[in-house]
């Protein structure tokens, strides 16, 4: 079960999109999709659909399987999906085929719909994980321009796990981040600044983490001084 506010932008993403029904044919490149593939996506209810159902689907969706009306039929379940990675294609693929498909042209409930399931699930994420997501975070900021909302729910609280999640950004990510600037994420270079003050700027959650988990959390004391030692040598 997801938390309430992500249950309700994933109940609005089959909302808006079931104005999109199901093709009883839709058209696949026999090269690349079998008879087998397309009843897999016919096989069940939108919502009952699993992985091994829309693996295949989502990654040739609208390249040669289907066209944009098919994908945004199948999309909420595909995001769904992927939240908890029960989809066997990557977060890229998917937030590439959003691009592929022009989603920034689409009606704007769909652009809303979406957006809001974007920050939502960046929110589950910030909540339920333990580490830096590249490829979520920097997928939302590509797919929405929106560094404000994103740094916005990454509240830093040293006693959650939006603080592990900085530690491990700051240990394994934050170097990488400032030696690509120039080509980094498809950053706009107001918004790198802004992530770069942001990081900055909550290092002394990093100072104060190290004494609160000193003697109850070595290894994570640990982690927290190697962030630190990245850092100051950055």
């Amino acid at each position: 079960m997801f938390p309430q506010k992500l249950e309700r932008a994933i109940e609005n993403l089959y909302s808006v999109f079931s104005k999109y029904e199901l093709n009883s044919k839709i058209i696949g490149c026999p090269c690349c999709v079998s008879d087998s593939d397309k009843d897999k996506i016919h096989s069940k209810e939108l919502r009952d659909l699993q992985e091994e159902d829309l693996t295949r689907y989502a990654l040739k969706a609208m390249t040669t399987f289907g066209n944009v009306n098919d994908f945004k039929h199948f999309l909420p379940r595909i995001l769904e999906l992927l939240v908890d990675d029960h989809l066997g294609v990557s977060i890229v693929v998917i937030f590439g085929k959003l691009d592929y498909g022009h989603w920034k042209t689409w009606e704007p409930d769909e652009q809303e719909a979406i957006e809001i399931f974007l920050f939502e699930w960046w929110e589950y994420y910030l909540k339920k994980m333990t580490y830096f997501d590249n490829d979520l975070f920097y997928g939302i900021y590509k797919l929405t321009k929106d560094i404000d909302q994103l740094l916005q729910l990454w509240n830093v609280n040293i006693t959650e796990n939006s603080f592990i999640i900085y530690v491990d950004f700051i240990q394994n990510h934050y170097q990488d981040f400032i030696n690509e600037k120039d080509r980094s994420k498809d950053f706009d270079e107001k918004d790198y600044d802004k992530f770069l003050k942001w990081s900055k700027e909550n290092v002394k959650n990093l100072e104060i983490g190290f004494y609160l988990y000193e003697n109850e959390n070595q290894r994570f004391a640990r982690e927290i001084s190697d962030a630190l030692y990245v850092f100051e040598h950055s």
